[in-house]
């Protein structure tokens, strides 16, 4: 079967393979869309022909094995690995979106994310969840980062450089922890060989090291003891509020005690002397507010514990420092007595190795300043990428089209301020669908505008759902005839007949008998030398050939 470059309708009747023959094109490139087909053959052959750019791929599938072919017929790679179909995948479209995996690792995204956005199954995409395809779960929240990708938020330049950036980052955190490492052992080392300072400039830097740690302790001391004066101050203020609501309480029980002396049909204040009539609403909500006073009592207790737990940790630090602070007196107060010649030769190979310390420093700060500058200028150019008029520019495009596509669809207006791309509708009844319709409709707006990152075939299977009226469903039709984008391939699969201009049309009006027998020799002949050579190329690699 061939599709038209632009807009395809395939009409048929229930179970004559209309979604059959649609999940087998996600499926044949490595991504399996949710539901299951009645009498359809895992192990059926699919070959899928399809276009990058000028670039022409082939996809062989039989049973989660897959192929990738040149235009020219030269094997790209064979696999049953899904993780290196999607690299090869990923490597032929240029989609290089990355996600986080259920352990906040950056792992790549596969081809069901490539084409989620744009296709609406049947089994999965109605609804107000996204289950187009199965196994989204290995991601953690992968919605919104898809939909910025595709829709220009942040497109893929950002992803480029985000790599580069995550890149160059580990090695700067590599290399920090090997400063970090060798400044312990140069610690340690120091000592156990604590000798004369024979060589003038390793006295100087080991003055110049005490004099930065001098410095370091003074700033991280300032800072700890700011914030204990803080934490008192807060301290002091909870309990003031505390002995406040306390009193106020106690002037309560006074009060309620005088209300309830003796009945009176007056209720006199004993401060001013006004006179209220007394009701039995009254005495209760003064109840209720004594009660809400007891409450934050309460609460003000708990606070007044943390806010002590934690400026008992913050005073235990400052005495950590000051431990730290008479190491370091101690070596500068260190008097050497009668010198001799054993302590000479122990300092000259002490300053050696401290020498070679130092040397080794250097080389470790002069790369982590290249690598520091380096992800910052790659920091710089991510936020570039992720200029805030234009992500509002795409957000306000999104309202638009989705108030005018609800509009279309007989559905009543939205609060169009709170929306954003990931606002899928939860709508009940006949008018849910037509929600869902509206909602990809203007994803597919912004997606195939300049801004988005790539032109992906739009499938929509199939319009008529959960029992669309004689005046919604011709409208439902009208709308996805029509009113999507024409700037990328359409597929629309209908029950009904359809009236509207499509480029290509493909009936199907045989139950169960998607699969043309009387053709499979002549498929076969030009399958099966794909075939042999994907299967050879599988067996070679797990042969270690």
């Amino acid at each position: 079967m061939e599709f038209d470059k632009t807009t395809n309708l395939i009409q048929g009747r229930n179970h004559t393979g209309k979604s059959s023959l649609i999940k087998a094109l996600f499926l044949t490139l490595g991504a399996r869309p949710r539901g299951e087909l009645t009498k359809w053959d895992e192990g059926t052959i699919s070959l899928v022909d399809f276009r990058v750019g000028e670039q022409k791929y082939r996809a062989l599938h039989q049973s989660g094995t897959r192929a990738l072919f040149a235009e020219d017929g030269r094997l790209i790679v064979a696999t049953g690995s899904h993780g290196e179909w999607s690299d090869q995948f990923a490597s032929a479209t240029g989609f290089n979106l990355v996600l986080s995996d259920k352990k906040g690792e950056s792992v790549p995204a596969d081809p069901k994310c490539f084409f989620l956005p744009f296709y609406i199954n049947q089994d999965g995409s109605w609804q107000s969840g996204w289950d187009t395809f199965s196994g989204l779960q290995q991601f953690t929240s992968p919605i919104g980062p898809i939909l910025e990708y595709f829709s220009g938020i942040k497109p893929p330049e950002y992803y480029e450089a985000k790599a580069k950036r995550d890149s160059a980052q580990r090695v700067l955190d590599d290399l920090k922890r090997e400063r970090s490492f060798l400044d312990k052992v140069q610690e340690r080392f120091g000592k156990k060989l604590i000798g004369p300072k024979i060589d003038p400039e390793n006295f100087t830097r080991e003055i110049e090291i005490l004099t930065s740690d001098i410095t370091d302790l003074n700033l991280h001391q300032e800072k700890l003891r700011d914030q204990v004066v803080r934490e008192r101050e807060l301290l002091s203020s909870i309990y003031l509020q505390i002995n406040m609501a306390n009193e106020a309480l106690r002037v309560y029980d006074s009060d309620l005690e005088y209300i309830r002396s003796e009945p009176r049909e007056k209720l006199v204040c004993p401060v001013c002397n006004a006179e209220h009539a007394e009701s039995f609403m009254d005495v209760l909500t003064y109840a209720e507010d004594a009660r809400s006073l007891r409450s934050i009592a309460f609460r003000l207790q708990g606070d007044a514990r943390l806010v002590e737990t934690q400026m008992q940790t913050t005073v235990a630090e400052i005495g950590a420092l000051d431990v730290r602070y008479r190491k370091i007196a101690q070596l500068l107060d260190t008097r050497r007595g009668d010198l001799q010649f054993r302590h000479v030769v122990e300092g000259l190979g002490a300053e050696q190795a401290f020498q070679a310390f130092s040397a080794e420093r250097q080389v470790l700060e002069r790369e982590i300043s290249t690598h520091l500058s380096e992800v910052d200028h790659l920091s710089s150019s991510m936020s570039d990428l992720t200029d805030r008029k234009r992500s509002a520019a795409i957000q306000d495009r999104f309202r638009e089209a989705y108030a005018s596509a609800l509009f279309e669809l007989n559905m009543p207006p939205s609060e169009k301020s709170r929306l954003t791309l990931n606002s899928r509708p939860s709508v009940s009844g006949s008018g849910g669908p037509r929600s869902i319709l509206a909602y990809y409709a203007a994803l597919w707006d912004v997606c195939c505008s300049q801004t988005g990152s790539f032109l992906i075939p739009l499938v929509v299977d199939s319009p008529n759902q959960q029992g669309q009226d004689d005046i919604n469903l011709p409208k439902v039709i009208a709308f996805v005839s029509t009113k999507l984008p024409k700037n990328t391939q359409l597929i629309v699969c209908s029950e009904i007949e359809v009236h509207f201009p499509f480029n290509s049309r493909t009936v199907l009006d045989r139950p169960y008998q998607l699969l043309d027998e009387a053709s499979f020799g002549d498929i076969e002949a030009e399958i099966e030398p794909l075939m042999r050579v994907m299967y050879a190329a599988s067996r070679s690699r797990l042969e270690g050939v």
